[in-house]
C-alpha cells in the first residue's frame, strides 16, 4: 500500500512540475481529463443531493447505535419515497412543456393527441362511374379496308 501512495504522489508531481512531458500528459489523460468531464457534468441539484445525504449520513452517525438500525431498516421506503419524488417532478416538467407548446402554437397539442387516439373509420362509397358514350355504328366500318 505504501508503493501506491508513493506512485500516486510521483504522478502528481509529475504533473504539477513537468505539465510539458509526454508523460504528463499521458497522465492527464487518464487522470485528470475523465475526472474532470464528470466533474463538470455536476449541476447543482447534485451537489444540493451531496449535501442532503451527507448531512444525514453525519447525523446518523452522530447518534450511533439504535438509530443505525431504525435508518437501515427505512432505507427501502426512503428510496421508494425518491422515486415517487422524482417521478412526479419529471410528469410536473412534461405537463408544463405541454401547456407552454400549446399556448405558444395554439393547437400543437391538440394535433400531437390526435395523432396518438385511434380515428374513426370512414364509410365506403360506391364510385359512380362516368356514363360511356355508346359506340359510333353510323359511319361505315372497314370502308378503307375494302379498297
Amino acid at each position: 500500500m505504501l508503493i501506491v501512495g508513493a506512485v500516486l504522489i510521483a504522478c502528481i508531481a509529475i504533473l504539477r512540475w513537468w505539465p510539458e512531458l509526454p508523460l504528463a500528459r499521458a497522465l492527464a489523460a487518464v487522470l485528470v481529463v475523465p475526472a474532470a468531464r464528470k466533474l463538470a457534468a455536476l449541476t447543482p441539484g447534485h451537489w444540493l443531493l451531496f449535501l442532503i445525504v451527507s448531512a444525514a449520513t453525519g447525523t446518523v452517525l452522530w447518534m450511533g447505535g439504535d438509530m443505525l438500525v431504525v435508518s437501515a431498516l427505512g432505507a427501502p421506503e426512503l428510496a421508494g419515497v425518491l422515486a415517487v419524488i422524482d417521478v412526479a417532478a419529471y410528469l410536473d416538467a412534461m405537463l408544463a412543456a405541454f401547456a407552454v407548446a400549446g399556448a405558444v402554437r395554439g393547437t400543437a397539442v391538440r394535433l400531437w393527441v390526435a395523432r396518438w387516439l385511434p380515428r374513426g373509420r370512414s364509410r365506403r362509397t360506391r364510385r359512380v362511374r362516368a356514363a360511356r358514350k355508346a359506340a359510333n355504328d353510323d359511319g361505315p366500318a372497314g370502308v378503307w379496308l375494302a379498297a
